[in-house]
């Protein structure tokens, strides 16, 4: 299987910050990459210029993207928790 796309970690990634807690990105990657089941050699691979996991880097992508669109929100350095659900609540949808 190959590394996933950082459009297709988008609605993992917003289910993993669906509980609306503080998740740091670390974290995040390591549950994500076993939920999706990669490989040992596919967390190992680098970007082309060797300085940081290919996967990682996709799950950092798709946290930005989320968090640009209103979705997501980083609390703190290297971490997001789920912003749609705190403002639903207060808009009282």
């Amino acid at each position: 299987m190959a590394i996933p796309s950082a459009q297709s970690i988008m609605l993992p990634l917003l289910e993993l910050a669906g509980d609306n807690k503080i998740h740091r990105l670390r974290d995040a990657v390591d549950l994500l990459a076993d939920r999706l089941r990669l490989t040992d050699d596919e967390r190992r691979d680098r970007t082309s210029d060797g300085q940081s996991p290919r996967f990682y880097h996709r799950v950092s992508l798709a946290r930005d993207y989320l968090r640009r669109a209103g979705l997501l929100e980083d609390p703190q350095w290297h971490s997001f928790k789920e912003l749609w659900r705190s403002v639903k609540g207060e808009w009282g949808f």
